[in-house]
């Protein structure tokens, strides 16, 4: 509708928490993957047997979250945003146009369901599993154990007969990467397809934030679980730290540009800019960049301080106290990536529309 300041703003919300919910999830389950790809490749690397064994909790992390993720995403998509979850189940028939964003991404997301799924069958079913990542496993032998019903016995039966080797396991994981990266960039290029319109969604800087954000929120929430539950010991938990600071290093510049571009464009641009950093600008300054951003990278300085310094395993007070603080490090993370969705969200459709 029209304003007194000679801009177009959008008369009714379209898009509501649930689509930033979304794009969360959606985020996580594909940097998840990732971080439990590529802790198996140090796993088959490892030559002892303790720091396998430790890259195995996490891969297993890897894919679980990567799953529950995945499914929470579309909980929100189909249930709250659509309102129609039983139309996913016609999705080969309905979602055929092939140049729409929305049906490239479902079919990504499906194939990327498919092979997060294989790839927890064989590694909770295909194999005695390790940690307590291993939870699902422990669940189907409780079922078999309480009601009979041999549901452990058929998962490893089909864990089995489908395993496809350990090469052929590789291959399928690096094909479950690539549907990881396009899942992530996907929900970027979409909202980007009507930038022309809605300037926060700038089609060629919003897929490279929501690329990295993901990455990082996907590594903080596996290596964080990793922390948690099965401790810090023999699970290269500094270098994947240092991995996920490089990556928020990169997130920084990617956001930069994003604010330089909505700065120095239209005034619909200007508008979004100003909405974004004074209007939300608790939500931005405070959870985006200060929680997000900021406090890991500080914690991740005292971090490294302390691990030069001292050898951390030589106390167990020591060793809880650094397990806490890169629980809490990973956490800040998470947190700033569902306000950074939330903000693309919300500043969007409270902005000016560019004509």
């Amino acid at each position: 509708m029209d304003s007194p300041d000679g801009l177009i703003w959008l008369a009714e919300q379209n898009y509501g928490w649930y689509i930033a919910a979304y794009l969360f999830f959606s985020g996580l389950a594909g940097g998840a993957y990732l971080t439990g790809f590529v802790a198996d490749l140090f796993g088959r690397r490892a030559a002892d047997a303790t720091t396998r064994r430790s890259m195995r909790a996490i891969s297993q992390w890897g894919v679980v979250l990567a799953l529950g993720a995945v499914g929470a995403g579309m909980v929100h998509l189909l249930v709250f945003h659509l309102g129609a979850p039983l139309r996913a189940l016609l999705f080969p028939i309905l979602f055929v146009n092939f140049g729409s964003w929305l049906v490239i991404g479902t079919w990504i997301i499906v194939g990327f369901s498919v092979v997060a799924a294989l790839q927890a069958l064989w590694l909770l079913w295909g194999a005695e599993p390790v940690g307590r990542s291993s939870f699902p496993r422990a669940i189907s032998r409780w079922i078999e154990g309480r009601s009979g019903v041999p549901v452990d016995t058929w998962l490893a039966r089909l864990a089995d007969w489908t395993a496809p080797g350990r090469r052929g396991r590789l291959a399928v994981s690096a094909v479950g990467s690539a549907l990881a990266v396009g899942m992530v960039a996907y929900t970027g290029l979409k909202l980007g397809y009507v930038s022309t319109t809605v300037p926060l969604w700038d089609g060629t800087v919003l897929p490279f934030l929501f690329l990295a954000s993901a990455l990082s929120i996907g590594l903080a929430a596996t290596i964080g679980a990793t922390a948690l539950f099965e401790g810090v010991h023999d699970t290269r938990i500094t270098a994947f730290s240092v991995a996920d600071d490089a990556i928020i290093l990169g997130e920084i510049l990617v956001l930069a540009l994003l604010l330089t571009t909505l700065a120095s464009g239209g005034p619909g641009a200007v508008a979004a800019f100003e909405l974004l950093t004074v209007e939300y600008g608790l939500v931005f300054w405070g959870g985006v960049v200060t929680v997000g951003l900021a406090l890991p990278l500080v914690l991740s300085v005292g971090l490294i301080a302390i691990e030069r310094r001292v050898d951390v395993s030589s106390s167990e007070r020591l060793t809880r106290f650094v397990r806490g603080v890169y629980t809490v490090k990973f956490g800040f993370v998470v947190l700033g990536g569902i306000a950074l969705r939330y903000l693309v969200i919300a500043a969007a459709y409270n902005a000016p529309l560019s004509v």
